[in-house]
């Protein structure tokens, strides 16, 4: 089940922005964290209104898909528009929300019937993170709880898919952790504002945002950047590193899976704190994996992409964000992990006999 809080509604916003154009009726942003007293705060500050008055209404569907959930969130946001609410809304997601999905599918709904009625746009995309919280699952070399493999990944996804990230605890931490952190955040998502004093939330005007801010993000996120323009500065920027590997050849999925244990961990390349990238096993030819890791969990899981498709990378594609990375030791843990020439040689056939411990995927049927 997901829950949303919608926040403000009901209050009319435009007064803020009669300098500029006219503006759709309704201009929506979303608001996502891992903390939810946080989360509210930074929420009802957005809408302009006091705790005790904002006006709020929570949204449930019986549905754990993002996409489902967006649709019917969707529904809410247009009724309100059609009902005559203008201005800012913010709408409040559950910590376990799919902030990207929801964003997607929200921004392309509301664009796709904008002829229907008064329009509303998706505008704002906002994170609110703790930099403790941040240090914790992304940049501490300490484990993470063994049984929790969701919340780092969560923590990331939300640093990356964001117009505005807010700091909460910024006045509370030592100026090397918030460092660190806004490093960070400015590596995953160059384009972001960083807001690290939670009282300029009550005017949130010349944020970065507006009409299509999702699929903006999507573009330009800080991983697709630095394998799209190579000239970017790979310097240390407040303290964190970006690595980009590539490499035409096929991984061997038991030595890469053995290396994620033994090889890709604090005590011997520093610190990564995340990585996102496209790869191909040799036991599985046909299709490239999503790879990402977020602090100590790491996932490769499926995509669309045939290995025969004119846009598909050829071989491994992966970006590397962290502190004090031993570039030297990444890229020669991930080299031992690529086909030698002569398994190469060897062929799909031969290959497909390998042990792979990674999680299977679905099938996938070409029509």
């Amino acid at each position: 089940m997901v829950l949303t809080r919608v926040v403000g509604m009901d209050r009319s916003t435009e007064a803020r922005d009669t300098a500029r154009p006219p503006a759709p009726a309704l201009r929506v942003a979303l608001v996502s964290g891992l903390d939810s007293t946080e989360r509210s705060r930074v929420s009802r500050m957005i809408a302009g209104v006091p705790a005790e008055d904002a006006p709020t209404s929570d949204i449930t569907d019986e549905t754990e898909d993002s996409a489902e959930f967006a649709l019917v969130l969707a529904e809410h946001v247009l009724a309100a528009a059609h009902a005559g609410a203008t201005g800012r809304t913010v709408i409040e997601l559950d910590a376990e929300a799919d902030v990207m999905e929801v964003g997607f599918v929200l921004e392309t709904e509301l664009e796709g019937r904008r002829n229907e009625g008064p329009p509303a746009e998706l505008h704002d995309l906002v994170t609110v993170a703790r930099v403790r919280d941040v240090h914790r699952w992304l940049l501490s070399a300490a484990p993470a709880p063994a049984v929790d493999f969701v919340t780092a990944e969560s923590l990331a996804s939300q640093l990356e898919f964001a117009t505005v990230v807010v700091l909460a605890d910024a006045a509370d931490v030592s100026p090397g952790q918030l460092r660190s952190t806004v490093g960070l955040v400015q590596r995953l998502n160059p384009d972001a504002a960083v807001v690290t004093s939670v009282a300029t939330a009550r005017q949130p005007t010349g944020w970065p945002g507006g009409r299509g801010c999702a699929r903006r993000l999507g573009r330009r996120m800080g991983w697709t950047r630095a394998l799209a323009e190579p000239d970017l500065p790979a310097a240390s920027w407040n303290g964190v590193d970006v690595l980009v590997f590539r490499d035409p050849r096929p991984f061997h999925p038991d030595r890469l899976f053995d290396s994620v244990r033994h090889r890709l961990v604090p005590d011997q390349v520093g610190r990564i704190a995340r990585s996102r990238g496209l790869v191909q096993l040799a036991t599985r030819p046909d299709h490239h994996g999503s790879w990402r890791s977020a602090g100590d969990t790491v996932s490769l899981d499926p995509t669309g992409i045939a290995s025969w498709d004119p846009d598909a990378p050829i071989g491994q594609e992966m970006v590397f964000f962290g502190e004090h990375l031993d570039r030297d030791e990444i890229i020669a843990a991930l080299h031992a992990c690529l086909l030698t020439d002569d398994e190469l040689l060897a062929g799909p056939t031969s290959w497909r006999r390998y042990g792979d411990p990674f999680p299977a995927w679905p099938l996938h049927h070409d029509h």
